[in-house]
């Protein structure tokens, strides 16, 4: 055989005899490692993300705990392994090696998923499968609710939506409506924000805000419709942009300057959380103020748009900013750059912010466009390029629930619970403590038997969300509560 095709590792998609052949024996080699103690617990992380550290951390305290991190990234995986005991990092493309996570499931007693949501369904197939556990901090999905009785026949428990939002929110949520209730009070009002953010020193550009991985899902977000609930009325935002029209100024912590925009479907946790007697419900995500005014600039230039965009997808011949703005608008790539600068103005309403935040990501120049799918994706990757968090900076995260209660005598109370957290310089992030702490407790709470409930689990019972608020306390997320009263 001609050495140049000894050297061919793939054929039509599939690895050739003797690659596939060193892949077996390295699954091997990896099996024996994670085979290899005896007494311990065995858990599956998939995904080695910026959210998986304090997994890693949290578990691996516990020397009876051994953690197998599972990523198609394997450096970052071997990386995140480097720092923490009984930690093994191996190779595994969900998307592509169905059988070998099927395989590496069954050598496990729990699996956490930090893999994207829409992979949740198929890693719980394998559970089912396998008969192990599983843990996420996704929402809840149609297609996971589909898995309920099989989750059930198999005897198994998957717990969901257990990290920030959701997954703190719920839990500060019912702690607070079950003592009311218990209190004899009936809750006449919700309203619950929460948002990642840069910390104020570091939110130095027209969006405040930075990423710390894709903005795609942030940027989509934005042109989502919403619906909540206000004064006995259902408000309907619809699709498209109106949200960006939509934000409240939130003066809960003046110093911060904060504004909201409401979260998808408010109204389906009034039975979840039974707070049917509430008038007013409603869950958004927070941001600095002028994030609303520069992204509806990207919404009205047409720019928050998903559909396939065959001039992007070459890199030989790039196109500029301003190109892709006059086709969005549908000029002339040859207008004069007054005239252009004119028709820009004109469409984001002649308004001198909107204006300067374009200028400042230099979208009115001949700045050349990164190649993508859609136009969707390029305003990602070039946002990800000028707003990514630069060494040492820090984020914060900021929930806050205000809950409507009446007590028996009439009198009206309003709950405020806050959590504010800072990401740690060369540490952790908040948003990782936030997301990743809470992964973590329910993963050993069903270790240990703690949480016990056959099927399709979310945190909003006592025996779940007492616990896990003790235990993230002790890790520094903490929570303040205060009230007001009302004449």
């Amino acid at each position: 055989m001609p050495l140049f095709l000894q050297a061919v590792i793939t054929s039509n998609g599939v690895l050739t005899p003797k690659f596939e052949y060193i892949e077996k024996l390295r699954e091997r080699r990896e099996k024996a490692q994670i085979m290899q103690k005896s007494g311990v617990k065995r858990v599956l992380l998939l995904g080695s993300g910026y959210v998986s550290g304090p997994v890693v951390e949290y578990l691996t305290r516990d020397k009876k705990i051994q953690v197998t991190v599972a990523s198609a990234l394997l450096r970052q995986a071997e990386v995140l392994a480097a720092k923490y005991p009984n930690t093994i990092p191996v190779t595994l493309d969900v998307s592509s090696q169905e059988a070998r996570l099927d395989s590496l499931v069954q050598d496990h007693d729990l699996v956490i998923s930090m893999l994207p949501y829409s992979f949740h369904p198929m890693v719980a197939k394998h559970c089912i499968k396998r008969k192990v556990n599983m843990v996420t901090a996704s929402y809840l999905s149609p297609a996971m609710k589909e898995l309920q009785s099989s989750v059930e026949q198999a005897g198994i428990t998957i717990v969901n939506e257990m990290g920030l939002d959701p997954g703190i929110d719920h839990m500060l949520a019912m702690k607070c409506i079950d003592q009311a209730k218990a209190g004899g009070c009936t809750v006449e009002s919700y309203i619950s924000f929460c948002g990642g953010l840069p910390a104020p020193e570091c939110s130095d550009n027209p969006l405040r805000y930075k990423f710390s991985w894709s903005p795609y899902g942030v940027l989509l977000n934005t042109i989502s419709p919403a619906v909540f609930l206000k004064d006995n009325q259902v408000v309907n935002i619809p699709a498209g942009g109106s949200l960006m029209d939509s934000t409240l100024s939130l003066d809960f912590f003046p110093g911060f300057n904060l504004e909201g925009f409401p979260n998808r479907d408010s109204t389906k946790y009034i039975e979840p959380y039974g707070i049917q007697t509430a008038h007013t419900l409603i869950r958004g995500t927070l941001r600095y103020q002028g994030f609303s005014k520069a992204m509806s600039s990207f919404i009205k230039l047409g720019l928050i748009n998903n559909e396939p965009c065959p001039t992007l997808q070459t890199s030989s011949s790039p196109v500029s900013w301003k190109a892709l703005l006059c086709k969005q608008m549908g000029l002339s790539s040859s207008i004069p750059q007054e005239a252009f600068q004119e028709a820009v103005y004109e469409r984001v309403g002649r308004d001198d912010d909107k204006m300067e935040s374009l200028r400042w990501f230099e979208m009115l120049s001949d700045e050349p466009v990164p190649p993508a799918d859609s136009v969707l994706a390029a305003l990602a990757k070039h946002l990800e390029a000028k707003l990514s968090f630069d060494k040492g900076e820090q984020d914060m995260i900021i929930l806050r629930n205000d809950v409507g209660l009446r007590h028996p005598s009439g009198e009206l109370e309003t709950k405020h619970i806050s959590l504010v957290v800072y990401g740690d310089p060369g540490g952790f992030s908040a948003m990782a403590k936030t997301v990743g702490y809470p992964a973590a407790i329910a993963a050993r709470m069903v270790l240990d038997g703690e949480i016990s409930t056959k099927g399709l689990v979310v945190p909003m019972t006592q025996d779940i969300y007492g616990p896990a608020l003790e235990r993230l306390q002790r890790e520094g997320l903490h929570f303040m509560s205060k009230s007001t009263f009302h004449k």
